[in-house]
């Protein structure tokens, strides 16, 4: 890599120093463009985030301010084939090289004017060469590149020093803004619901628990460390192996923990364990919780109004309770599920029923 002159060295530095003061809502919006844009001098600079690079579809894409229009009266269907097609540029990124690199490394002045993409793209906007750097963030990250176009002079070794020296810098810049933003996100949520939860990593990860989070893993799992505990991060891998797996239960005696997948966040909850219960008198309290009564209850089971009312203070015995709204009330407890919580809830299910729950 060529070495930058000492001004540039002391530039570079500074804009590394204030770069966190410059992005808006997104790290690389707005105020940052225009300052990359006065360390690698371009007719115009952007930001994509997986922009024809992967089969996600297109993330947010930033102009530098003032560079809204500089390619509006391109076809971008029609054009994007032949840039695939021809661009050594974005070959290059395809390829998932890390390096910044320009055209004019792969074509002459006269060998470019004899392509499409100089004729259907480059040639309308003034264009004589691009300079683009792809960020160092491995797979399956999504891709996040800066693209500089120029006309006139081509993009030179030091634009390419600058890029590359840069690129640790910014990858560091753009995840210190996610954790910022993680952070808000669950500060939010926790000030809002009071609710002991999890924020996760792309990789399943601990990026953010509440206090009551972390009191409840400490009470439930006898694992200590920053990351999940092995049975929880187990429960997850299998989320990823299919859609059908229930919230998590574990037994802790007359309390239970519950874990639901929220989003990209778990949320955990302490529950009255359910006691176990014969099938019959599972029966008939799941009736209760409908709404049937006693005698409603034995005509639908073809059993006498003295056999309901000895169930039903056996399963009172059991949960501790003297009332059927009271027993009604712990076996709703026990079979709520993550879509009565709100919107943007998965469902989860296992093989394995709620501790002490005996499957009719």
């Amino acid at each position: 890599m060529p070495v930058l002159a000492r001004g540039d060295a002391e530039r570079l530095l500074r804009f590394v120093a204030e770069a966190e003061s410059f992005g808006g809502d997104h790290p690389f919006a707005g105020e940052f463009l225009t300052q990359l844009g006065r360390l690698v001098p371009a007719d115009w600079v952007g930001y994509s985030d997986c922009f024809g690079c992967c089969d996600r579809g297109p993330g947010p894409h930033f102009d530098r301010p003032g560079d809204e229009g500089f390619f509006s009266g391109l076809d971008w269907t029609a054009v994007k084939p032949v840039l695939d097609a021809e661009s050594p540029v974005s070959l290059h990124i395809r390829q998932g090289s890390f390096d910044a690199v320009k055209i004019s490394d792969f074509l002459t002045r006269r060998e470019l004017h004899r392509t499409w993409m100089y004729d259907l793209v480059m040639k309308p906007c003034g264009v004589e060469d691009t300079l683009d750097v792809r960020l160092r963030f491995p797979p399956p990250s999504r891709p996040k590149q800066f693209s500089f176009d120029r006309g006139g002079r081509r993009f030179s070794a030091r634009d390419r020093a600058v890029l590359d020296f840069l690129n640790p810098h910014l990858v560091k810049l753009y995840r210190a803004s996610e954790s910022r933003q993680r952070l808000r996100e669950a500060l939010a949520l926790h000030e809002s619901t009071r609710a002991a939860v999890v924020l996760l990593e792309a990789d399943d990860r601990i990026a953010f628990a509440s206090t009551a989070a972390r009191e409840l893993l400490d009470r439930y799992f006898d694992e200590s460390g920053a990351g999940l505990p092995d049975s929880l991060a187990s429960w997850l891998r299998e989320r990823h192996r299919t859609v059908t797996v229930e919230p998590l239960h574990i037994d802790g005696g007359d309390r239970a923990l519950v874990v639901e997948l929220v989003d990209n966040a778990l949320l955990l909850e302490e529950r009255r364990s359910m006691p176990r219960l014969t099938a019959r008198e599972r029966e008939i309290l799941e009736l209760v919780a409908e709404g049937s009564t006693n005698a409603e209850i034995a005509e639908r089971l073809w059993v006498s109004l003295g056999t309901v009312k000895k169930h039903l203070d056996n399963v009172y015995a059991k949960l501790g309770v003297h009332k059927r709204t009271a027993a009604a009330a712990v076996f709703r407890e026990q079979r709520v599920r993550p879509r009565d919580r709100g919107q943007g809830l998965i469902r989860h299910t296992t093989n394995t029923p709620p501790s002490g729950v005996v499957e009719p």
